[in-house]
């Protein structure tokens, strides 16, 4: 079900094949009741696309998460990015708070397919998300300006209803370029 839920192309694709196949039985024999056969399976594609666009599965909400963390980036809303992180991800929090304010995000975005794997069974419920993230930037201090693209992997957590990001990994150690070596 979850097949069904995560994609519509799934629910198009069988629509159309069923829609042919009904279609094709009405060329070849001219019965209402083959027509009856076309009619229901565009009312039972329409209610599946329906019932897919209302249920949001957990992979959906992890995406959802993802996209409204980087709008709050892009934002320089410093809040907005604290209210996605997990309270016991301290190390998340303060690289949040001590970067934030030293630059000011022209762009943010997710550049590719983000690739989502949802533990629906640990307890609580886990995600992680890898994809790769590009950030406009200035530097406030002296007004460089300057692009980050890297391949980044994000833990999330399930609290109640919302994910928060527990953990994340960057490809490149981004604190040793940002300090100049130090750590």
């Amino acid at each position: 079900m979850n097949v069904l839920a995560d994609n519509a192309i799934v629910i198009w694709l069988g629509g159309a094949v069923l829609f042919a196949m009904a279609g094709i039985a009405y060329w070849q024999l001219r019965t209402f009741a083959a027509l009856l056969a076309m009619l229901a399976v565009v009312f039972l594609t329409g209610a599946l696309l329906v019932v897919e666009h209302v249920i949001e599965t957990p992979r959906e909400a992890v995406e959802r998460t993802l996209n409204e963390l980087v709008d709050a980036i892009e934002a320089n809303d410093l809040p907005g990015v604290l209210s996605h992180i997990a309270p016991t991800a301290n190390d998340v929090r303060a690289d949040a708070e001590a970067l934030m304010p030293l630059v000011v995000v022209k762009k943010a975005n997710i550049v590719d397919t983000p690739k989502i794997t949802v533990d629906a069974e640990a307890q609580p419920p886990t995600a992680t998300v890898k994809c790769q993230g590009f950030v406009e930037l200035t530097i406030r201090q002296n007004g460089m300006h300057g692009a980050y693209l890297d391949h980044v992997t994000i833990d999330f957590i399930a609290e109640g209803d919302r994910w928060l990001i527990d953990r994340y990994t960057p490809a490149r150690d981004w604190h040793r370029a940002a300090t100049g070596g130090r750590r």
